[in-house]
């Protein structure tokens, strides 16, 4: 199972994916008020708390995004 979280500066969301689907995303905008603290465990997917936002930050496994991953795992 690959896995991945990144902040996308094409779309300005983080965003949460496994196996090449799309879980969460979250706007920019929701995730800059926590810039300077942590992101509250309860309100947001655990996959988006690795830290504040940073445009293009890639944290985990790339390959998460692709399609691709989805046909290796079957």
């Amino acid at each position: 199972m690959a896995t991945c979280t990144y902040d996308n500066p094409s779309t300005m969301a983080r965003e949460c994916w496994q196996d090449g689907t799309l879980l969460y995303a979250y706007s920019y905008s929701v995730l800059a008020p926590y810039a300077k603290k942590p992101i509250p465990r309860e309100y947001f997917f655990f996959g988006a708390n690795v830290g504040p936002w940073t445009g293009g930050k890639l944290y985990d496994d790339a390959n998460a995004m692709n399609e691709a991953a989805k046909e290796d795992e079957l």
